[in-house]
């Protein structure tokens, strides 16, 4: 019995192990959906924290800045902004070798500069959390 139900263990670890899901998260994250979410969400607290239409138009441009040139390197034809935009200068690229997922990268840096342009950071926080 012993050896029963520690075969029955070593397979549910091997299975859960493997990478036979592991392209499932890849296309998962391809979806647009994270990207709109965050958008609603740093909207949601715009609102709540009751900015005024300039700077929540200021708000809502470096954080879709932030977001595109975190997707840049995705696709060849995207072109950075840095040097184009007063003050903007080169972001970090990419390690080669490395593995990189473009669109969730983009959430995090639309959330991250979200959260140090608005009041109730927390708020954001709950949702970086549910969202990753």
């Amino acid at each position: 019995m012993k050896f029963f139900v520690n075969a029955v263990f070593l397979s549910l670890v091997l299975v859960a192990c493997s990478n036979g899901g592991g392209g499932e998260w890849k296309a998962k994250a391809q979806e647009p959906e994270f990207l709109h979410r965050s958008v609603k969400q740093i909207t949601d607290i715009i609102v709540h924290d009751i900015f005024s239409p300039p700077v929540a138009s200021r708000i809502y441009t470096y954080m879709s800045v932030a977001a595109y040139e975190a997707a840049l390197h995705q696709d060849a034809k995207y072109v950075s902004f840095a040097g184009q935009l007063n003050g903007l200068e080169a972001f970090p690229q990419p390690e080669a070798g490395q593995e990189y997922c473009y669109p969730l990268a983009s959430v995090q840096a639309m959330l991250k500069v979200g959260r140090s342009l608005v009041f109730s950071e927390d708020k954001l926080d709950n949702f970086y959390n549910t969202i990753m």
